[in-house]
């Protein structure tokens, strides 16, 4: 019989053999740290020599190789969401690296990830069908998953590609798995040739057994009585050979277990698991003192573990030792972290320490315990035990953990090891800052600040103390509209550097954007002659005046402004909104329609045009320059909500409300228009609409006076008089707080 995998195990070279090649010594090729350093060294000369394409790619890999670096310590160490998010930004720098992708995959299966580990694997599994570690690792997903037919395909594919214990091994449990006996024993036949016929390796193969049908436990058998044949001492074999004889025979297996696990025992003094094993033979073959010393010594031997407890408690009370049964029976409990554990057999612990609360009198007590009891033998599901069906009690003592467990399992630092791995996370830090900052000074060069500002935050998080962070931060945020992002940054690069004309012009637009006017002034005042030349500069700074309360000189300098730069549409309409800003309507129009002759289809003066004219109190007029802009731009919902306004002021109603109902369809949390709404459904008679649509609008906006005042007149027509009374109230406490304001005139 041959299969693909013939001979594969013959190239491994058995411990203590000798090779006629000599391995390549770490002078002929970089170590991972050499070849970062070399990519950020090639990185900064190119960026200097003004090679910005190369600059970049060289970043890119070393970002992507550093990351990588840092995500390994972190996912070691169990710091498992910030490695993912580490991974996450290797891959964005080498979306198609084989071996972050495999170690993101091979931390996601520790972590039980299962899909998003079998997601991963396949990715690089698929690309790179050669690449061993990926399928190896994709087929111990597949296999987690019970996928057994696809573990196989790419177990084998491994194991002829790169032969090694643990992918063998795995494949072996899956042909047993599958039920393919045959093809598992050629394997285990060329794992014995090719790593050397031990004790320890038919161990494995007999626990490998133990995986399959009952079927295979005869094989299983045979493999432990080999190993034991090899080696009588060899740990653990004489244990797993009386385990096998309880999984295959139950208790007709008693009789052929207890010499074993005796011989184990002589081997091992200390072994808990062989100490509770035959205690719980002893207590089934009804000898209590026996079994007492042998569940007291693994008790004693691994004090977490509930199992021994829970028959030690049993056997005490059946002996009528009540009180240090119930003392045992209730340690058992608290230490039962998974009541599923070996088929819900805690259940009868809670069943025999009702017993025993009934004897003592505590009926309450033991009403509960019988109730948890009962609830917990229905949850009983009997589900496929890996280790003992015949025999739930046992099941959590047949799930050994298998010789083919991933890498990622075994990887964990020692303090030592993680504290060298801290220090090269230390070393990395600085240029992985410097890396991310120099990214973003390439992307702001071509004026992609939002990807800049991406890079500068994350630089910040690596390096905040970086010498030219700020500035470029603070910067990038600016031209990137992030006002509210800009300021930070560039008021600390401010306070450094007062001189920077660049970084205080920023600043200052930035809080002007903001509508920080008295921080703006504050802070553009030192620059008056490089105001006096930048018309922006000059807006901003005469607004300022104008809403910090120097209204003469705010207008005195917008009027100026207009007047340097009369054909600019955007500085008659930026006047125009300052003048509108003080309520002088009259003037805002003005502005606006010298805009309006400079750039007539510019749909925001119509519009800005139309709310002056509202407020002017002229609605037709306002409602024409409102068609205008909606015909420009007819998805603003601004323009639809005060034409609509205004048709209401024109008494053509059906339009206005046809309007509002729109507007409420593509934004639900504008509050006027809610308001607007309920007022025309209540002078329809629609009252229980209306109320509801009032509500929405109170929810929206709780400090809309004028909408508590409409909702108090549409409850009383509702004959709803309590809250009709308390809607009055809530609004004159609301206007009193805000007087003037009755209906809103402008959102």
């Amino acid at each position: 019989m041959c299969f693909p995998l013939c001979l594969a195990f013959l190239l491994l070279i058995p411990a203590g053999a000798q090779t006629s090649q000599a391995l390549p010594s770490a002078k002929d090729a970089p170590s991972p740290q050499e070849r970062l350093q070399q990519h950020y060294d090639a990185a900064r000369t190119y960026q200097l020599g003004g090679d910005q394409e190369r600059a970049t790619a060289e970043y890119r890999a070393f970002l992507a190789g550093a990351l990588f670096s840092v995500a390994n310590v972190r996912a070691r160490t169990g710091d498992f969401g910030a490695a993912a998010d580490l991974f996450d930004q290797a891959l964005h720098f080498a979306p198609d690296d084989s071996d972050i992708r495999v170690a993101y995959a091979q931390m996601r299966l520790q972590q039980g990830n299962l899909p998003e580990a079998r997601s991963l694997a396949e990715r690089v599994a698929r690309d790179a069908p050669s690449n061993a570690k990926a399928r190896a690792l994709l087929g111990r997903i597949l296999f987690d998953q019970k996928h057994y037919k696809a573990a196989r395909e790419h177990l084998e594919a491994a194991v002829v590609a790169a032969p090694s214990f643990e992918v063998g091994y795995l494949l072996g449990v899956t042909y047993i798995r599958m039920n393919d006996l045959a093809r598992a024993r050629v394997l285990f036949d060329e794992m014995v040739a090719g790593l050397g016929d031990t004790a320890q390796i038919h161990i494995y193969f007999g626990r490998a057994y133990r995986e399959g049908e009952y079927q295979s436990l005869d094989n299983a058998i045979q493999e432990f009585k080999n190993a034991i044949a090899k080696d009588e001492k060899a740990p653990h074999a004489h244990y797993f050979l009386a385990l096998a004889y309880l999984q295959r025979d139950g208790e007709s297996g008693f009789d052929e277990a207890v010499p074993e696990l005796q011989a184990e025992l002589w081997i091992n003094p200390k072994d808990a698991r062989g100490h509770y094993l035959l205690g719980y033979i002893f207590m089934k073959q009804h000898k209590p003192a026996e079994a007492e010393v042998s569940l007291l010594r693994s008790a004693e031997l691994d004090t977490e573990n509930p199992d021994p407890l829970v028959f030690l408690g049993q056997l005490h009370a059946d002996a009528g030792r009540d009180k240090e049964a119930e003392e045992i029976l209730r340690k058992a409990i608290a230490l039962t972290k998974d009541v599923a554990r070996n088929d819900y057999q805690i259940n009868r612990t809670h069943y025999v320490l009702a017993r025993l609360l009934l004897r003592s009198g505590r009926r309450e007590e033991a009403d509960k315990e019988l109730a948890i009891s009962k609830e917990l033998r229905n949850r009983v599901m009997h589900p496929e035990l890996a280790g003992n069906q015949k025999l739930p009690e046992l099941a959590n003592l047949s799930q050994s953990p298998e010789a083919g467990s991933s890498d990622t399992e075994k990887s964990r630092l020692s303090p030592e090891e993680q504290k060298q791995a801290e220090v090269l996370v230390s070393r990395l830090k600085p240029a992985i800052g410097d890396a991310y900052n120099n990214l973003g000074v390439i992307l702001a060069d071509r004026k992609d600040f939002t990807f800049a500002l991406e890079y500068f935050r994350k630089a910040a998080e690596w390096s905040p103390a970086h010498e030219t962070l700020a500035r470029n931060w603070g910067m990038a945020a600016f031209y990137a509209s992030q006002y509210d992002q800009a300021v930070e940054p560039l008021s600390r690069e401010l306070a450094a550097h007062p001189d920077d004309l660049r970084v205080r012009a920023a600043l200052g637009l930035g809080l002007f954007m903001l509508q920080n006017y008295a921080k703006a002034l504050e802070t553009l005042r030192p620059i008056q002659s490089e105001v006096d030349n930048d018309p922006g500069l000059q807006y901003a700074y005469a607004v300022c005046l104008v809403k910090t309360g120097d209204y003469p000189e705010g207008a005195r300098r917008l009027k100026s402004l207009e007047k340097a730069n009369p054909n600019s549409a955007d500085i008659h309409m930026l006047l125009g909104q300052a003048f509108a800003d003080q309520g002088e309507h009259g003037t805002a129009l003005e502005a606006y329609r010298k805009a309006l002759a400079l750039d007539p289809k510019r749909a925001q003066l119509h519009y800005l045009t139309g709310l002056a004219l509202i407020r002017q109190g002229s609605p037709a007029e306002a409602a024409q320059e409102l068609h205008i802009a909606l015909k420009l731009n007819p998805a603003d919902i601004s323009s639809k909500y005060h034409l609509a306004y205004a048709l209401i002021q024109m008494q053509q109603k059906e339009e206005a409300r046809a309007l509002m109902e729109e507007v409420i369809r593509h934004d639900p949390n504008h509050a006027d228009a809610h308001y607007e709404l309920g007022k025309l459904q209540l002078e329809h008679g629609e009252v229980k609409a209306a109320i509801s649509t009032l509500e929405t609008g109170i929810k929206l906006n709780p400090d809309g006076d004028y909408i508590h005042y409409q909702l108090a007149m549409a409850y009383r027509r509702d004959s709803r008089t309590a809250d009709a009374e308390r809607e009055i109230k809530l609004y004159q406490v609301l206007k009193n707080r805000r007087r003037g304001r009755d209906v809103p005139q402008s959102r």
